[in-house]
């Protein structure tokens, strides 16, 4: 399957996409520049300012014409705005078949496989409803559990950037509540690759 991607938003972001594209890779599919000739298309979002929420409603919906058009036959929602708001999303946009926030990135190779079942209902991914207080992982105060997956050393990736550099994300998440800042919500408590496997 032919799977397009778009990502937007801060290299942590960038990292994340790429780590899904390696695992979609060596789950069997190919990877696709062109979202026109995209079999699904995912678009990883950012959901820092509001500039940046634009930028990804518009890129959502954009995508999301080239599925009304039938030109893909699935449309992923994945990153910080699909964190933030993902059953906004989903009733918002009805093409979205499936919104992964920034702690289920290792669900794209489950996505992308109930892209191929044929005749299948539309496969969704994505959290929703309170989480009771017996049942931890701790929640942002609102209805969502925080992420806590990290990626390390081996991740499978493909790298977009140019040859000469690559970025390695050591640390994942934030553990002071800012009252400006919405980084531990979107990405979940502070947690860090350990030394080997950033060396790795």
């Amino acid at each position: 399957m032919k799977v397009g991607f778009v990502s937007l938003g801060c290299p942590k972001n960038l990292v994340d996409g790429e780590v899904m594209l390696g695992m979609a890779r060596d789950a069997g599919h190919e990877i696709t520049a062109d979202a026109h000739t995209a079999d699904v298309i995912v678009v990883n979002t950012c959901a820092f300012i509001d500039r940046a929420k634009e930028e990804s409603v518009d890129a959502i919906l954009e995508m999301a014409q080239l599925k009304r058009d039938g030109g893909c036959k699935q449309l992923i929602v994945t990153g910080c705005l699909a964190e933030r708001y993902r059953d906004q999303l989903k009733a918002e946009i009805p093409e979205i078949d499936v919104v992964l926030g920034t702690g289920e990135v290792p669900e794209i190779v489950t996505a992308l496989a109930g892209a191929q079942t044929s005749g299948a209902s539309p496969l969704t991914l994505f959290r929703s409803g309170p989480k009771s207080q017996d049942s931890s992982p701790k929640t942002d105060g609102n209805t969502h559990a925080l992420p806590t997956w990290l990626y390390d050393a081996s991740s499978p990736r493909v790298l977009t950037t140019p040859k000469h550099y690559a970025y390695v994300k050591i640390a994942e998440g934030c553990d002071y509540t800012c009252a400006f800042c919405i980084i531990p919500t979107l990405r979940g408590k502070y947690r860090s690759r350990d030394e080997d496997s950033i060396v790795a």
